[in-house]
């Protein structure tokens, strides 16, 4: 039994190890694909025949290496050299049949009519889908929130595009071709009327929504989606994330019709409908791209297909920025949007202050306000507003995955390329007893690196706790044996065990590193701080400027990914340098971790992409490559009386897979108990104090939430 499961290990790693990695073996592209202008008509041939060679030689490569395990495993002896050759033909042939897929397509980018159209399509729509929200939600109003600092751009992409107030004016609103419920898990189209995926499952065909537009006005047509991807893969604009993105895991974009767009994968992917999909981009906003794009583009507003957008009026340069309802927006009728997106207007005023803007909240000049750090919860709440009822208070369970806030070490410098010295650091780190002593108990300690995502979560692992003595072992086998009289360890020659560790110098921040400095001393190493601003930090972590830094990654359900922050094209450059402009913190560069980093992109079931990702998990792990911290397993956030949210059938408070209640746009302002309470703040009238908990999702979704399915459109006001 030991040797069939060691063998099956065996068979498994060298399986990933030969994975998809043929088609990120083609990192540098041969053709340049600059224009003077707007050339998506001229960009395209040349485009498919630049996939057309690097598919040839992919193709090469594979049938060489085919025939080259074919001979060894023709003259293997031993069993386990057979199991091992054996995987790695399966994932030769594997990847041999993806590419001979691709070239079947006749190009990246290919125009069609109608009568193109395979025969047997089974069109689903998705129109009975149940609503998400509350049919109590009132349109109308402005809300006013903060955002920390003005963004460096607007553009939607391309240099310094990747700030903190992207979502807000992108991400968030943006549309896509077909969503999924939160509940029921059944699909219903937005952009989409109707879609439609291919025999082999590979292709997804979706219908564009006639009246469905930008927010200039423009009919969305298949060729948007075709115009996304140009700008990207384009030369006018460093975007390598994108262009490794599509070349490899977008197979090709079909139009046909003005009406009908089909997007393929290399394979065939767990929830195709959501992931064979890409936004469409406005090709007539888009008419100057150019070679001076990030100039020319840099404080237009992209055109948005939701139900906001910023005009010129709106944005007041490091002041504020105006979000305002699309007039006759098209997605308003929408049967699951129609109770989303109510607010007519929504201001961010600039406030860099984190207690100024706290005051500003107290006052009523803003409406909402996060409070899952515990001072504000416990302390800066014990205000008169909250007590006189003007202020409500809220709690919300989520189950969104968890942040993997915490260290990431640069392995390519000193000492931390060692991987005991990272160990042993873990150890040093006392995460306890900052959760007690800033966090009041109330959060907890985050275990791994992809914590919250249900079956691709290795449960097995736990996070490697507090203890001076397992950290002085590790430092011990990495050279540091003889402790100084200030109490920090030293190799024989007289190296001090000394780190450099880089944190944002906001908030709370400062006062957690200096808790987990003095308790990192007491196990014999020295924590140099260096808090820097937010910025300056993310910009620091991709050009490789540190050896230990403290942030947080955004994560979105329901699949881990792994690519952008483990993969060794994102580690290092040709020249074997750290490799600048990624989000591979870590400068990790390891062949199983390649290939299991691709194998997550491309896995064709959701058994396979578990696999994959609980490995991924033990390699971070293992090597010691992230210092798990705290995450909070809820959401606090005050808000004034007349911003209300949803309590209904299919929604309540917010939708459960959402990190920040705030960006559900679920939400609405009364404005009638808007002016009750300003009234009543006038006289001294006072309301009921309000602290409410929302744990209705807490530990997952009810089953009895997952049964629901659609209930005819006429009863579903009725019967909420």
């Amino acid at each position: 039994m030991k040797n069939q499961s060691i063998m099956l290990r065996l068979g498994v790693i060298l399986m990933l190890l030969s994975g998809v990695v043929g088609l990120s073996s083609c990192s540098k592209e041969e053709v340049a694909f600059k224009g003077k202008g707007f050339d998506l008509d001229g960009f395209m041939p040349r485009y498919n025949e630049y996939i057309k060679q690097w598919l040839a030689e992919q193709k090469r490569d594979d049938q060489e290496s085919i025939s080259k395990i074919e001979a060894e495993l023709a003259n293997a002896t031993t069993e386990e050299k057979k199991a091992k050759l054996g995987a790695e033909l399966v994932l030769k042939k594997r990847e041999l049949e993806k590419i001979e897929f691709r070239e079947s397509l006749g190009g990246y980018f290919n125009t069609k009519t109608h009568a193109d159209l395979p025969e047997g399509l089974v069109w689903e729509n998705g129109d009975t889908v149940p609503p998400i929200g509350d049919p109590r939600a009132k349109k109308g109003g402005t809300a006013n929130y903060f955002i920390s600092s003005f963004p460096a751009t607007l553009r939607r992409f391309g240099p310094n595009s990747n700030h903190s107030f992207r979502s807000e004016l992108y991400d968030n609103i943006e549309m896509v071709l077909v969503a999924q419920h939160p509940l029921t898990e059944q699909f219903y189209g937005i952009i989409a009327s109707e879609w439609a995926m291919s025999e082999d499952k590979r292709t997804m065909f979706y219908k564009i929504r006639k009246g469905a537009t930008f927010s200039n006005g423009d009919q969305i047509t298949a060729r948007d989606f075709q115009t996304f991807c140009y700008l990207r893969l384009s030369d006018n604009v460093y975007d390598p994330y994108y262009k490794q993105y599509l070349r490899e895991s977008i197979a090709g974009v079909a139009t046909y019709g003005d009406d009908i767009v089909a997007i393929s994968l290399p394979e065939t992917k767990p929830l195709l409908p959501l992931y064979a999909s890409l936004p469409p981009a406005p090709s007539r906003f888009y008419k100057d791209y150019g070679p001076d794009y990030d100039k020319r583009y840099q404080w237009k507003v992209e055109p948005t297909t939701g139900a906001y957008t910023a005009g010129e009026d709106d944005i007041v340069k490091g002041r504020s920025i105006t979000l305002r309802r699309v007039k006759d927006w098209w997605g308003n009728d929408l049967p699951q949007l129609k109770y989303a997106y109510n607010a007519d207007a929504i201001r961010y005023q600039v406030i860099q202050d984190t207690a100024k803007a706290f005051e500003l909240f107290r006052i009523g000049q803003l409406d909402y306000f996060g409070l899952s750090q515990p001072e504000f919860w416990y302390d800066k709440m014990d205000i008169r507003p909250a007590y006189d009822g003007y202020i409500d208070k809220a709690t919300f369970y989520n189950i969104y995955p968890v942040v993997p806030r915490g260290f990431y070490f640069n392995v390519m410098e000193k000492p931390v390329d060692n991987v005991d010295v990272r160990r042993g650091f873990t150890h040093a780190i006392n995460v306890q007893k900052v959760i007690n002593v800033l966090f009041r108990g109330d959060y907890d300690q985050v275990e791994s690196f992809s914590m919250g995502f249900g079956k691709f979560t290795n449960k097995e692992i736990q996070a490697r706790r507090y203890s001076i003595s397992q950290a002085r072992e590790y430092f011990a086998k990495a050279g540091y044996t003889k402790q100084g009289e200030d109490g920090i360890l030293r190799k024989p020659d007289g190296t001090k065990l000394s780190v450099e560790v880089m944190f944002p110098n906001v908030a709370y921040y400062p006062k957690m590193m200096a808790l987990f400095q003095e308790e990192a001393r007491k196990a014999g190493i020295e924590l140099v701080l260096d808090g820097v601003e937010s910025t300056q930090l993310f910009n620091n972590g991709l050009a490789k400027k540190h050896k230990v830094i403290f942030s947080g990654w955004g994560v979105t359900p329901p699949f881990p990914r792994y690519f952008q922050f483990f993969h060794s094209e994102n580690a290092v450059d040709e020249e074997g340098k750290p490799k600048k402009n990624t989000n591979n913190f870590n400068a990790y560069a390891d062949p199983e971790m390649d290939a299991l980093c691709l194998q997550v992109r491309f896995a064709r079931t959701e058994e396979e992409l578990r696999v994959a990702a609980h490995r991924v998990q033990q390699i971070v792990h293992d090597e010691a490559l992230f210092v798990p911290t705290f995450y909070a397993p809820f959401t606090r956030v005050g808000y004034w009386r007349w911003m209300k949210w949803p309590d209904s059938k299919y929604t309540r408070f917010c939708t459960p897979e959402v990190y920040i209640p705030w960006d559900s746009y679920l939400w609405w302002i009364d404005e009638d108990v808007k002016k009750e309470t300003l009234a009543a703040k006038r006289t001294g009238k006072t309301f009921k104090e309000t602290v409410e908990v929302h744990d209705h999702y807490r530990g997952g979704i009810p089953e009895a939430d997952k049964q629901l399915r659609a209930e005819p459109k006429q009863q579903d006001e009725k019967n909420q």
